[in-house]
Protein backbone atom coordinates (compact mmCIF):
# COMPACT_ATOMS: atom_id res chain seq x y z
CA UNK A 1 0.00 0.00 0.00
CA UNK A 2 1.37 3.40 -1.00
CA UNK A 3 1.96 6.04 1.60
CA UNK A 4 -0.40 9.01 1.48
CA UNK A 5 1.46 12.29 1.17
CA UNK A 6 0.17 15.83 1.63
CA UNK A 7 0.69 16.35 -2.11
CA UNK A 8 -1.47 13.28 -2.92
CA UNK A 9 -4.24 14.60 -0.68
CA UNK A 10 -4.01 18.05 -2.26
CA UNK A 11 -4.25 16.59 -5.76
CA UNK A 12 -7.28 14.51 -4.74
CA UNK A 13 -8.99 17.50 -3.14
CA UNK A 14 -8.32 19.62 -6.24
CA UNK A 15 -9.75 16.98 -8.57
CA UNK A 16 -12.76 16.37 -6.32
CA UNK A 17 -13.59 20.08 -6.03
CA UNK A 18 -13.06 20.96 -9.69
CA UNK A 19 -16.23 22.47 -11.19
CA UNK A 20 -18.12 22.24 -7.90
CA UNK A 21 -19.82 25.03 -6.03
CA UNK A 22 -22.34 25.55 -3.26
CA UNK A 23 -23.40 22.50 -1.27
CA UNK A 24 -21.46 20.08 -3.49
CA UNK A 25 -18.24 21.95 -2.80
CA UNK A 26 -18.99 22.21 0.90
CA UNK A 27 -19.64 18.45 1.10
CA UNK A 28 -16.38 17.56 -0.68
CA UNK A 29 -14.34 19.90 1.51
CA UNK A 30 -15.95 18.59 4.69
CA UNK A 31 -15.32 15.00 3.63
CA UNK A 32 -11.71 15.86 2.75
CA UNK A 33 -11.18 17.29 6.23
CA UNK A 34 -12.68 14.13 7.75
CA UNK A 35 -10.31 11.92 5.74
CA UNK A 36 -7.30 13.99 6.82
CA UNK A 37 -8.44 13.57 10.43
CA UNK A 38 -9.05 9.81 10.01
CA UNK A 39 -5.61 9.34 8.48
CA UNK A 40 -4.13 11.23 11.44
CA UNK A 41 -2.63 13.86 9.19
CA UNK A 42 -3.98 17.00 10.86
CA UNK A 43 -0.38 17.92 11.72
CA UNK A 44 0.34 18.02 7.99
CA UNK A 45 -2.63 20.24 7.14
CA UNK A 46 -0.38 23.24 6.37
CA UNK A 47 1.57 21.10 3.90
CA UNK A 48 -1.69 19.96 2.30
CA UNK A 49 -2.89 23.55 1.97
CA UNK A 50 0.45 24.66 0.56
CA UNK A 51 0.42 21.84 -2.02
CA UNK A 52 -3.19 22.69 -2.90
CA UNK A 53 -2.23 26.35 -3.35
CA UNK A 54 0.64 25.32 -5.66
CA UNK A 55 -1.69 23.16 -7.77
CA UNK A 56 -4.24 25.97 -8.01
CA UNK A 57 -1.54 28.49 -8.92
CA UNK A 58 -0.21 26.28 -11.72
CA UNK A 59 -3.69 25.70 -13.16
CA UNK A 60 -4.56 29.41 -13.10
CA UNK A 61 -1.15 30.76 -14.17
CA UNK A 62 -0.64 32.54 -10.86
CA UNK A 63 2.79 33.53 -9.57
CA UNK A 64 3.33 34.66 -5.99
CA UNK A 65 6.15 36.97 -5.03
CA UNK A 66 7.44 38.34 -1.75
CA UNK A 67 9.20 41.67 -1.85
CA UNK A 68 11.16 42.98 1.12
CA UNK A 69 12.52 46.54 1.20
CA UNK A 70 13.73 49.02 3.79
CA UNK A 71 11.05 51.54 2.85
CA UNK A 72 7.51 51.22 1.59
CA UNK A 73 7.40 51.29 -2.19
CA UNK A 74 4.85 53.23 -4.19
CA UNK A 75 1.96 51.94 -6.25
CA UNK A 76 3.73 52.67 -9.54
CA UNK A 77 6.84 50.73 -8.50
CA UNK A 78 4.70 47.83 -7.26
CA UNK A 79 2.78 47.60 -10.52
CA UNK A 80 6.00 47.88 -12.57
CA UNK A 81 7.56 45.07 -10.53
CA UNK A 82 4.43 42.91 -10.90
CA UNK A 83 4.47 43.51 -14.69
CA UNK A 84 8.12 42.46 -14.92
CA UNK A 85 7.43 39.29 -12.91
CA UNK A 86 4.35 38.55 -15.03
CA UNK A 87 6.44 38.85 -18.20
CA UNK A 88 9.43 36.88 -16.87
CA UNK A 89 7.35 33.94 -15.60
CA UNK A 90 4.66 34.11 -18.33
CA UNK A 91 2.04 34.44 -15.61
CA UNK A 92 -1.59 35.41 -15.95
CA UNK A 93 -1.79 36.73 -12.39
CA UNK A 94 0.88 38.03 -10.02
CA UNK A 95 0.13 38.20 -6.33
CA UNK A 96 2.62 40.30 -4.44
CA UNK A 97 3.27 40.49 -0.73
CA UNK A 98 5.30 43.51 0.33
CA UNK A 99 7.27 43.68 3.56
CA UNK A 100 9.38 46.34 5.22
CA UNK A 101 12.61 45.47 7.08
CA UNK A 102 14.83 48.35 8.07
CA UNK A 103 17.79 46.07 8.90
CA UNK A 104 18.33 45.46 5.15
CA UNK A 105 19.91 48.96 4.98
CA UNK A 106 18.58 49.54 1.45
CA UNK A 107 17.84 47.75 -1.79
CA UNK A 108 15.26 45.05 -2.41
CA UNK A 109 14.85 41.29 -1.95
CA UNK A 110 12.42 39.48 -4.27
CA UNK A 111 11.33 35.88 -3.77
CA UNK A 112 9.37 34.00 -6.44
CA UNK A 113 8.94 30.32 -5.68
CA UNK A 114 12.41 28.90 -5.05
CA UNK A 115 14.18 31.82 -6.71
CA UNK A 116 15.57 34.66 -4.61
CA UNK A 117 16.99 37.89 -5.98
CA UNK A 118 18.69 39.52 -3.03
CA UNK A 119 19.81 42.96 -4.10
CA UNK A 120 19.90 44.43 -0.59
CA UNK A 121 22.78 46.46 0.76
CA UNK A 122 23.08 44.09 3.70
CA UNK A 123 23.60 41.14 1.35
CA UNK A 124 26.11 43.09 -0.76
CA UNK A 125 28.08 44.03 2.35
CA UNK A 126 28.12 40.40 3.52
CA UNK A 127 29.42 39.27 0.12
CA UNK A 128 32.09 41.96 0.18
CA UNK A 129 33.12 40.92 3.69
CA UNK A 130 33.45 37.26 2.63
CA UNK A 131 35.47 38.28 -0.41
CA UNK A 132 37.85 40.44 1.63
CA UNK A 133 38.34 37.76 4.29
CA UNK A 134 38.96 35.13 1.62
CA UNK A 135 41.70 37.18 -0.04
CA UNK A 136 43.90 37.27 3.07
Amino acid sequence: MAKISPKNIAEAVYEATKNKSGQGLAFVLKRSAQIIKEKRMLGKSNEVLSALQNIFDKKTGTVRMKVTTTNNIGIEEKSKLESEIKEKYKAQIVIGEFFKKEELLGGMKIEVGDEILDNTYKNKLQKLEKFLIQEK
